[in-house]
Parts: structure tokens; C-alpha cells; sequence
């Protein structure tokens, strides 16, 4: 499990987030949306512990665009990097259709606020059977296993990719 410290999450976040008794971060929007926010451990990439970032909007109601949802969920992540020296993986949701859409939102805002310094993302996609896959991993460059994890990536990629258009 996956445990940040949510005073400091808190002090920065624009919404109040709360840890659920299975590890999970929740918060509340000012609409009444409920998200929640989890990492679970994944495949190790360049021998460095790898885990998957998971945003889940709780309530089925569309909403409009709130910049505090981004806020508060990059502040989530930063905490995490504050914290470990982990691999942060990211697969879009296919399970609507609207994965390329979720993709380019996520990375948009992360190019948006984050120091392009601090971290190294990278990015892959294809489309198998008709569905669209998206994938990114995040590694603070201060990590001593980046050129590692980050080739190991590349290569992973390049083999699940390999022939596909």
C-alpha cells in the first residue's frame, strides 16, 4: 500500500483529500463528485518498483471541466514523488471509448504544471481489435534507475506495438 502524507497533500490541494481504509485517496468536489485515487503495485520496469496510477470518478455524473480536479490530483502526485523513487505507470480506461481523450487530458495537464526538469514521461499507444491503448510512465529524474526504466519501457512497448499500425 501506497501511504503519503496527507497534511502535507492537504495543505496544497484544493479539495480535502481522505485515505479509505483500502489505501485508496478520496475527495469531494464542490459539485459533489466523489473521485478516488489509488496506486497498485505493476510489472517492475528497469528493475524499479512500478505502480499503476488509477483516477476513478465514483459518481456517474458528467460534469464540467473543474481545475481543481486537476489540481488536486497532481498535488496527489506530487506527494508521491516526494515520497518514493517509484515508477508512476498510467493506462487510459477503454472501457467507453473516450481513452484517447482521457490520454491526452492526463498528459496535457502534466506538461501543463509539472517542473519538465524534475521528470522523465514516456508515452506509447496503439490500437488492437479496434480499441485504442494508451500508456505513459512517469520517473523523477533523480532516480538512479532511469535510463534503465526508461529503456526497459521502450523496449516492452516496442514488443506489444511490434506489427501493429
Amino acid at each position: 500500500m501506497i501511504n503519503l502524507a496527507l497534511d502535507c497533500i492537504n495543505e496544497r490541494a484544493h479539495y480535502y483529500v481522505m485515505q479509505s481504509p483500502k489505501g485508496n485517496y478520496i475527495f469531494e468536489t464542490a459539485l459533489g463528485i466523489h473521485y478516488s485515487i489509488s496506486f497498485e503495485e505493476d510489472t517492475p520496469f528497469g528493475g524499479c518498483s512500478t505502480y499503476q496510477f488509477i483516477i476513478e470518478k465514483i459518481d456517474p455524473i458528467r460534469s464540467q471541466h473543474d481545475p481543481n480536479v486537476e489540481q488536486t490530483i497532481l498535488t496527489i502526485i506530487d506527494e508521491f514523488f516526494r515520497t518514493y523513487l517509484n515508477v508512476l505507470l498510467y493506462l487510459c480506461d477503454d472501457s467507453d471509448g473516450r481513452e484517447k481523450t482521457r490520454n491526452r487530458l492526463f498528459l496535457t495537464w502534466f506538461e501543463k504544471h509539472a517542473d519538465q526538469e524534475r521528470f522523465t514521461i514516456r508515452t506509447a499507444s496503439t490500437t488492437i481489435e479496434g480499441h485504442g491503448f494508451y500508456a505513459a510512465i512517469i520517473v523523477e529524474n533523480r532516480n538512479p534507475m532511469l535510463k534503465a526504466i526508461t529503456e526497459d519501457f521502450e523496449n516492452t512497448t516496442q514488443i506489444l506495438t511490434e506489427g501493429k499500425p
